[in-house]
């Protein structure tokens, strides 16, 4: 009997709250199928591992449970190390999963006891109930343990049938997760069955190992650990870490790689690292926390909990993408596992997202993260048609950390070819401690977003080298010398004065315009094939010295009004400093005269509406000082304004964001949008950009309009 698996959950994102489910902790310990009977007891974990002489303490509760109960039994549940009378973390229970000498054994025992929280029921005496629902064998295992020993040692998992309850009390104790099971199911032996959910409130997961990098300075034994899962009999690459460890985890986990080492990488695809890399058999199985994945499938700041040895290395996969694709194989089933289709849920990870999110950022408006992601939350689009552009960003991202952690400079390896930069670690934001490696990698995480809205313009710079408190200037035309990926093109301006200019739409151009210490991106309107032709219309709301922001957000209320007496569309934009952006975008052949004539048709339309709050008025010191310049005089060959996603030199920094009209209401602040959370905003709500500039205005019947 003692080689059968236990039922396994299906990852999950959310709780359903339909009729029928019932809710569990999620442990934080070692999953066991313990066997009873009389004096012959077994704890066998998932992986098949007998774990009866790690913990004594366990073995002999169950015993005595057996007699008491006068009947053997099976039973489904969680080893975990406690702290007083509560489940501690997995940390707590490392020290003694692989303990073999007898009397270090005992010393455990003694100073870290463990208990197992009983949640199922295999076997009742002699009879198999996991044919048996939920309900039924919860029932028996209840009446089992009813006389129980008083220690502690054997506990019963605790269950509600209210999902937000128990969520509230996952958060308030900071467990796993919790488990969502199906009342009415029997117990799927050996198979992941979506009667079982199971939802992590932190990000965390098990991956294995592949290969470790030489150490650097004075760091012993690894510098890090290189990561992956399974998918589709892949072996495929997740990142890296070396944060986490111990002098003492860092030696055991030397010991155990160095005697798996093999020649070749075992990862599907062989990945870059700073330092010389170490590949081994992936067979040692490790459990990381992290923030994120990346859209190019990489975690973000993985920490390294611990060693693994209960879990089976081929069946680690990516959960994530699990849980995603369980989901939507599952919408528009009519089966009982999905009857909650359409009913409300509940976002378990989401307060935790927020939170990791928030830690990752740096001082400055960290607190204000959530904004950033307020248009149509729950979408999350990423880059769609875009994942190998998207994987070669990461790419990008992660040799820039690694430069920057090194000595701040090095050669960038782009698909294209290689790119020298340097300085990454110069403080370019003094406020925040935003560092040009922080721009440059965010641009590079971005560029699958931002190189298609910038392909082939003209990039006017203005360079700060030495941050943004220090001196900057303007430059139009590229330099003399410059890498030969960099696109450089002869073009002529509005004054028909014709000189090499920078053109985007290319990772490597974009980067070498940050090092040369470009904070904003600021393309032309037009593209160098049909430079007399301006792709969209923009019209730039900019506060006077009186001016709040919330009568910005006003005077842009008023040009939605006129857009849409007009039969006009738009899409908004935060400028990244006071302002905000509107830009029409514009089919075909339209010259920028006529650009700038669309733009100035909205704004005389709007100050003359509300002149109270909005003016044309070109003379600066003719404004009304508390009034918002409706400006349409950018729609001119050759000038230009920070564009899509760029960031902009203020003290902090700041990103030009598009947004959903909605998002234009009293909370907007322009500076909840920034490095630190612009690129997941944009992989929840989407590329906005590229939604609105898909369908040009029609211009016909404008003049009718007003």
């Amino acid at each position: 009997m003692t080689d059968i698996s236990p039922m396994l959950a299906t990852p999950g994102t959310e709780l359903p709250r339909g009729e029928g489910w019932v809710f569990e902790p999620k442990y934080d310990g070692i999953r066991i199928l313990a066997f009873a009977d009389h004096d012959h007891v077994a704890l066998l974990s998932r992986n098949g591992l007998d774990k009866t002489r790690q913990f004594p303490e366990v073995a002999d509760a169950l015993r005595a449970q057996s007699r008491r109960a006068m009947r053997p039994f099976v039973a489904d549940g969680e080893i975990v190390a406690m702290d007083g009378e509560s489940p501690a973390r997995f940390q707590a229970l490392q020290s003694r999963m692989h303990v073999m000498d007898q009397r270090a054994i005992e010393q455990h025992r003694e100073d870290s006891p463990a208990a197992l929280i009983l949640f199922d029921l295999l076997m009742d005496g002699m009879t198999s109930v996991v044919g048996e629902s939920w309900r039924s064998r919860r029932k028996r295992l209840t009446d089992l343990l009813a006389a129980r020993g008083d220690d502690g040692t054997l506990r019963l998992t605790d269950v509600s049938e209210d999902g937000e309850a128990m969520l509230r009390e996952a958060r308030r104790r900071e467990w796993e997760g919790l488990i969502a099971k199906r009342a009415d199911a029997p117990y799927e032996v050996g198979r992941r069955s979506r009667a079982w959910l199971k939802v992590k409130l932190e990000r965390r997961q098990e991956f294995v190992v592949g290969g470790w990098t030489e150490p650097r300075n004075s760091r012993a034994h690894i510098g890090a650990i290189l990561l992956g899962y399974y998918s589709d009999g892949a072996f495929v690459y997740a990142g890296h870490t070396g944060t986490g460890f111990s002098n003492a985890s860092l030696a055991d986990m030397y010991r155990r790689l160095r005697g798996i080492e093999r020649a070749t990488s075992p990862f599907a695809t062989r990945p870059k690292t700073n330092q010389p890399a170490h590949w081994t058999e992936p067979s040692v199985v490790v459990e990381i926390k992290f923030n994120e994945w990346t859209s190019a499938g990489i975690l973000r700041q993985p920490v390294f909990l611990g060693v693994r040895d209960d879990k089976n290395p081929r069946e680690v996969v990516n959960e994530t993408a699990v849980a995603a694709e369980a989901k939507s194989r599952s919408s528009g089933r009519s089966s009982h596992e999905d009857d909650t289709t359409g009913e409300a849920r509940v976002r378990a990870n989401g307060s935790r997202r927020v939170a990791a999110s928030a830690k990752t950022a740096k001082p400055a408006k960290a607190a204000k993260s959530t904004k950033a992601t307020k248009a149509q939350p729950g979408k999350a689009k990423g880059a769609p048609g875009r994942p190998r552009a998207a994987r070669d960003a990461e790419r990008v991202a992660q040799q820039l950390q690694e430069m920057e952690d090194d000595n701040g400079e090095g050669t960038l390896t782009l698909p294209t070819g290689t790119l020298d930069v340097s300085n990454l670690d110069k403080i370019f934001f003094p406020k925040t401690k935003h560092t040009k490696g922080d721009v440059m990698r965010f641009y590079a995480r971005m560029s699958p977003y931002l190189l298609p809205a910038i392909a082939g313009r003209p990039l006017v710079m203005k360079r700060f080298p030495n941050g943004v408190t220090g001196k900057a200037f303007y430059q139009q035309k590229a330099p003399d010398v410059a890498p030969p990926l960099v696109r450089i093109e002869p073009v002529s301006d509005e004054g028909l004065t014709t000189q090499n200019r920078i053109i985007g739409g290319d990772l490597a151009t974009l980067l070498y315009v940050v090092q040369l210490g470009a904070i904003s991106i600021d393309p032309w309107h037009s593209r160098t094939e049909s430079i007399q032709f301006a792709d969209y219309a923009i019209i730039d709301l900019d506060p006077g010295p009186r001016a709040t922001f919330e009568r910005v957000i006003e005077v842009a209320r008023a040009v939605k009004l006129s857009l849409d007496r007009f039969g006009l569309h738009a899409v908004p934009k935060t400028s990244g400093a006071s302002g905000l952006h509107i830009v029409l975008p514009l089919g075909p052949h339209v010259p920028n005269d006529g650009a700038r004539m669309i733009a100035e048709l909205v704004a005389t339309d709007v100050a003359e509406r509300y002149p109270k709050i909005a003016t044309i008025e070109r003379a600066v010191k003719a404004r009304p000082p508390a009034s918002v310049y409706v400006d349409f005089l950018q729609n001119i060959r050759g000038k230009t304004v920070a564009g899509v996603y760029s960031v902009r030199a203020q003290p902090t920094p700041t990103v030009s964001t598009p947004l959903e009209w909605s998002e234009i209401d009293d909370d907007l602040d322009p500076e909840d949008f920034t490095i630190d959370n612009v690129a997941e905003r944009v992989r929840k709500v989407g590329d906005l950009w590229a939604k609105g500039m898909k369908k040009p205005n029609s211009l016909k019947g404008v003049t009718g309009g007003r």
